[in-house]
């Protein structure tokens, strides 16, 4: 469970972080903070609804932890629709994200050593561990770039709005890693790393990913963004905590229950923009 909340949330985030602080630094708030959204949503019903599917999700003696990461996936939705209510993503909320990340970095890694842990082998040397680091870093650059280059050119061409292209096309392409890492643990029975690389990338997104951009570039965004589609993440995943919290699992039933909603999500905010 620490380990999908911290590392492997933190590498399948990189994705949503290059996509929507390039997005943000070139003037397209609504891209940006579509696509970190938009990824959130995905995360909760089309990774978890994908892992579930697969192998039912099973967590049990996990309640206080599960409480901690439902809060921290919250606030920093609950942050968004009080500070950006108008529309507007300033520095100011852009700081208090990025504080309620390291809040929550903090608080999972001084638990995490209070529970202790065994010790793992390193796996050969780091240097190659580095390089192989630094060649992802540079491919996820040219392809975040790429991505943003393209969902441009999309939404001028097509007549979409940049918000839009954000929370569809762009939030699963960024999603695909979570999808990826979900799906790969769901096989191998690990079913905490899943809710926990879910739940720790939700966090990463909003706080670490829309912190940093806007904090490079405030900018104005959609007002839907934060009236809709934040309030309706915020429901989500207060709805799917407290479902794994009564009965300690997510079953394949509720797995194909969340594969429907995400398609009935994906024709509302279509049949919305246009």
């Amino acid at each position: 469970m620490v380990v999908g909340l911290t590392v492997v949330g933190f590498g399948t985030s990189m994705p949503e972080f290059m996509v929507s602080v390039l997005a943000a630094g070139r003037g397209s708030g609504g891209l940006s903070v579509g696509n970190a959204v938009g990824s959130n949503v995905m995360n909760l019903l089309l990774v978890l609804g994908m892992a579930a599917v697969i192998r039912e999700i099973v967590i049990v003696g996990r309640k206080d932890e599960l409480n901690r990461n439902m809060l921290f996936g919250l606030l920093p939705a609950m942050a968004l629709m009080v500070g950006a209510w108008n529309g507007m993503i300033s520095r100011g909320l852009a700081v208090v994200l990025l504080l309620l990340f390291a809040v929550f970095l903090g608080v999972t890694l001084t638990k995490a050593r209070q529970g202790g842990g065994r010790r793992a082998d390193g796996g050969g040397p780091w240097l190659g561990h580095a390089a192989k680091a630094v060649v992802g870093m540079v491919g996820l650059a040219i392809g975040a770039e790429s991505l943003v280059r393209g969902g441009t050119v999309i939404a001028q061409n097509f007549g979409i709005s940049e918000a839009v292209i954000g929370l569809t096309l762009m939030a699963f392409g960024t999603s695909l890693p979570e999808l990826a890492a979900s799906v790969a643990a769901a096989f191998k029975g690990e079913s905490e790393m899943s809710v926990g690389n879910v739940l720790g990338s939700n966090v990463f997104n909003l706080g670490l990913v829309v912190g940093s951009a806007f904090l490079l570039r405030p900018s104005e965004v959609p007002v839907m963004i934060i009236r809709q589609d934040i309030p309706l993440l915020a429901v989500v995943t207060l709805a799917l905590g407290l479902g794994v919290m009564r009965n300690g699992k997510i079953s394949r039933l509720e797995g194909v229950g969340l594969l429907v909603a995400v398609t009935a999500y994906l024709a509302f905010v279509v049949l919305r923009g246009a």
